[in-house]
């Protein structure tokens, strides 16, 4: 079976290779081997109009070289491209561009025809495609589920365990489903400068009359949203691949200073999962964040930058996490940035926080983070480590690493910026902290180790502005 992508893009080339043969969505799901059902949906999906109204507007288009440059008369051109006899190519072509093929050819007018279309590689994905973002109105509707509270570190393994249950023991409860094959997430942060959001599979609702004992109820407002979308193939709907696509691309969005928009990530959004879309044999994800028009607000954005530098007393502790060793050319911040998204992914720092029974924020200050450990060895070489501080003493968990360090004094610069920006302050960090007098000149050069603290509900958790927060700390 194709991908999704592959799909696609063999039946636009197919169509523009075939446009004066009689194609068709029959003609085409008999090439590919599919049904017709499904390719009319995946089309209409991907594309937003219908793989039929696609091919009659390429035909037409490709009708307007022959009317401008040749003396073909127009039974003969409309035969030629399959467009049926004179009077139906008249009346098609009329409804298309607003004139007649005659009154084309007589008045040379500009008329807007449809181009070819196309998917890049930004919409590709092994599994399936991804598209957005579109600017929607999503009208108010109802839902009904159940709401949990879930810690910031544990928001990419949680939801789905929730999502499942919900599916499997909870969903049938709910009588007045609209559609009980399409279930919506409702994620949501907590007030305040907490480390845990609420998170709540459901199902859309005809009203709110009747709540189920033990099932919580949201009716979402008509808004203005963001819209992503992915098509995927059924059995990889969690895929962590797909997952990472779509939060990027939204995190590209949020980085995009050329849009007209404000995303209001950190208030809620909306995922919307539907298994049955296309004969059960791919599924539709689609997930919306209420946006606010920038001309309408008066908010002045905030500039990135370093806000604060101090000094952090730390206790002795120990490091647990895996090593990694670069050369000076291969090293960037932007690779361990990537490799800490691969971390979270695979729950690999779930090891290391099971190895103690105590809140990692008791530890010290920031010492609930992921962290980055990095050490310049030579002009040639670096060392870094990814994983966490846990209390001296902790047990190294099977497949991973410890380092020591003794109670110490750390140099703390916070900066604020985007994501993709926040991770090429350490020069800055370092000559601030010097002004400071808080690291000395010969910090500029040696070879100690310093770290990356990623905070969850700081760092992972962008704001409205796109921003996040790290610290870069440096061992006095």
């Amino acid at each position: 079976m194709f991908s999704p992508y592959d799909l696609l893009n063999n039946v636009l080339s197919e169509i523009e290779t075939n446009i004066k043969e009689n194609i068709n969505v029959d003609v085409l799901s008999d090439k590919f081997l599919l049904s017709s059902t499904h390719l009319r949906r995946l089309f209409k999906f991907a594309f937003g109009q219908t793989i039929g109204a696609y091919i009659r507007s390429r035909k037409l288009a490709a009708t307007i070289e022959y009317l401008l440059l040749t003396d073909m008369n127009v039974l003969d051109i409309a035969m030629e491209y399959g467009l049926g006899y004179e009077q139906s190519y008249i009346r098609t072509f009329k409804r298309e561009f607003g004139l007649t093929p005659g009154e084309l050819r007589r008045t040379g007018q500009i008329v807007k025809v449809t181009p070819p279309l196309q998917l890049f590689d930004s919409n590709r994905l092994a599994d399936g495609l991804i598209f957005g973002p579109e600017i929607v109105i999503v009208p108010q509707f109802h839902v009904i589920g159940k709401k949990n509270k879930i810690p910031f570190r544990d928001e990419l393994t949680l939801p789905g365990l929730y999502y499942d249950q919900f599916t499997n023991t909870e969903r049938m409860k709910i009588q007045n489903a609209v559609n009980p094959d399409v279930s919506i997430n409702i994620s949501s942060e907590a007030e305040g400068d907490v480390d845990y959001c609420y998170n709540m599979p459901s199902v859309q609702v005809k009203s709110l009359d009747y709540v189920p004992e033990g099932f919580d109820s949201y009716t979402f407002p008509s808004t203005l949203c963001a819209r992503f979308r992915f098509v995927g193939v059924e059995g990889n709907d969690m895929s962590m691949l797909a997952a990472r696509a779509m939060f990027n691309a939204i995190d590209d969005f949020m980085d995009d200073d050329t849009h007209k928009y404000f995303l209001e990530r950190k208030r809620l959004n909306i995922d919307i999962f539907d298994s049955s879309a296309y004969d059960g044999s791919l599924f539709q994800w689609e997930w919306f964040a209420p946006v606010v028009e920038k001309s309408k607000i008066n908010i002045q954005k905030p500039s990135g930058g370093i806000v604060k530098a101090y000094k952090q007393k730390v206790p002795a502790l120990c490091f647990i996490g895996k090593k990694y060793n670069e050369t000076a050319v291969d090293f960037s911040y932007g690779k361990i940035l990537d490799n800490l998204d691969y971390w979270r992914q695979d729950c690999l720092f779930d090891a290391i926080e099971k190895q103690s029974d105590k809140d990692p924020r008791t530890f010290c200050e920031g010492g609930n983070a992921y962290v980055a450990l990095i050490k310049k060895i030579d002009d040639e070489h670096y060392e870094y480590w990814l994983g966490m501080f846990m209390p001296d003493g902790t047990e190294t968990p099977e497949g991973y690493e410890m380092t020591a360090f003794q109670e110490s004094t750390l140099g703390v610069s916070r900066v604020y910026d985007k994501r993709n920006s926040v991770m090429l302050y350490d020069t800055d960090c370092r000559k601030k902290l010097t002004e400071e007098n808080i690291l000395s000149q010969k910090g500029e050069a040696d070879t100690n180790w310093f770290f990356l603290r990623f905070n969850w509900h700081r760092f992972f958790e962008a704001d409205k502005y796109g921003k996040s927060i790290l610290e870069y700390c440096y061992f006095l």
